[in-house]
């Protein structure tokens, strides 16, 4: 059963996704490249991106990856170069941000960019990030924070964006365990009740932790309850806005249930279970054989 319902989950995502594949041409398009592309990558990356003529263009060097991801990430993991490209596509009020990752980056997952996005006070773009060979896409979340100081003339606060960077390899690893849907939802629910309840110290924190840890039935290891402790610690440090980003949390959350309960989520829940029991009716026939 539990298998099943993994696979109907896994199906249901890629119903969802769907639809995003196409990046919205409407609003102020920015695009980001990493400044050691050579002059073929950065042709060859700006036909890809689809980048319009007149796009505002974003460059991010190596130092500043590792200025915002040494103290979160080994060194062998950022490189000495860089390469990460993407193109921003600002929508509409409400729209949310809808994030589509090239083959080619590795690591990162669509959620992580997601929510580090939202702790940082982006909350409606469309994404897509690239580059010209494997990386694990931990680079690319700088160049879009600059894209959205470009776009707004808002400086976002340095504490702000090492948290941001920060909260993107913590959830990355927590993916690695329990899958990219049970990870956004656990770090979602965990800031809605960091915000709610505002705790006081790191006991607290713990505290919140271990509850959210016990509601989605993840089993963490010492070492990763630490970081995510540390990495909420320091979102408090940080100042950031928890109104806005329990706002942000709680309309993903909505929104997926919305879907489910809506004619078109319970069409595609009735497709993916047919597509299951197709698939397990065909491993039967083989071992039949």
């Amino acid at each position: 059963m539990k298998k099943s319902r993994k696979i109907l989950l896994s199906l249901l995502l890629i119903f969802t996704l769907l639809p995003l594949s196409v990046l919205a041409k409407e609003g102020d398009t920015l695009v980001t490249l990493g400044e050691d592309l050579t002059p073929r990558e950065k042709e060859a990356m700006l036909e890809e991106l689809d980048a319009p003529e007149d796009a505002e263009i974003v460059t991010v060097s190596n130092q500043e990856e590792y200025q915002y991801l040494g103290d979160v990430l080994p060194a062998k993991n950022i490189g000495n170069k860089a390469i990460s490209c993407a193109i921003v596509t600002y929508t509409e009020e409400g729209s949310g941000i809808h994030v589509e990752l090239s083959p080619v980056v590795k690591v990162i997952k669509e959620g992580a960019y997601r929510n580090a996005l939202t702790t940082a006070g982006i909350t409606d773009a469309d994404i897509y990030v690239t580059a010209p060979g494997n990386v694990s896409g931990s680079a690319a979340l700088t160049g879009l924070l600059k894209t959205y100081e470009k776009k707004t003339g808002k400086k976002i606060p340095e504490e702000v964006k090492k948290v941001a960077n920060e909260e993107m390899v913590v959830t990355s690893d927590l993916q690695n365990q329990v899958g990219e849907d049970k990870a956004a939802d656990f770090m979602n629910e965990a800031k809605a009740q960091m915000a709610e309840k505002m705790p006081k110290n790191e006991a607290e924190v713990r505290e919140i932790i271990t509850n959210v840890e016990n509601q989605y039935n993840i089993n963490l290891t010492d070492n990763q309850r630490t970081q995510i402790v540390n990495l909420f610690n320091n979102m408090q440090s940080a100042n950031i806005d928890w109104d806005k980003v329990k706002e942000e949390a709680g309309k993903y959350t909505d929104k997926a249930k919305e879907y489910i309960n809506s004619e078109e989520g319970q069409k595609n829940v009735k497709k993916a279970k047919g597509l299951i029991q197709r698939f397990i009716d065909w491993i039967f026939s083989l071992l039949e054989k």
